[in-house]
């Protein structure tokens, strides 16, 4: 495989290709699969302001691997790809999971993704436990929160206001 000539921010280290090299660093990834990777990648820099790391396309345009940046955590993607044993979503409305993201400026991020038609499917909201949030789609349906601490809570506060939750 060979590095894609998509433009790459000249900030972002690249997720090395060996495992190993992490064990100081993020050992926790998301790897989503997506229809459609290129665009996936586009929307997902464009919209929620991502950047792009790293990719390896193959001959017919798909991405056998990518790595996206978002203030310094990564996450990683690919196409659907019969040779890697994954699928895209099935465009269920059921979330069955989530990417969760803290932000350093929720408001900010939540304007950028509404002046960039983002599918929002929960409002910005503060929650009891000190977070602001808010829920959003991407183009294939996978389903994001971002959120933001405001303020800080002690633990025997929330779980007592879980009990009448």
């Amino acid at each position: 495989m060979t590095r894609t000539t998509m433009p790459r921010a000249s900030n972002v280290t690249a997720v090395p290709d060996v495992p190993d090299a992490l064990v100081d660093q993020q050992q926790i990834f998301p790897y989503l699969t997506y229809a459609d990777a290129p665009a996936a990648i586009d929307w997902l820099c464009r919209v929620f302001g991502f950047e792009l790391a790293s990719s390896y396309p193959v001959a017919d345009g798909r991405i056998a691997h990518a790595a996206l940046c978002h203030e310094g955590l990564y996450m990683m993607l690919s196409s659907e790809m019969d040779q890697l044993g994954n699928c895209a979503p099935d465009g269920e409305a059921r979330a069955t999971s989530r990417i969760h993201i803290h932000v350093r400026d929720i408001e900010a991020h939540y304007q950028r993704a509404l002046l960039e038609g983002a599918t929002i499917v929960q409002g910005l909201q503060d929650h009891f436990w000190g977070l602001r949030s808010y829920h959003a789609l991407d183009p294939e349906g996978y389903r994001w929160s971002f959120c933001q601490r405001v303020r800080e809570v002690a633990r025997e506060e929330v779980e007592r206001q879980l009990l009448t939750w």
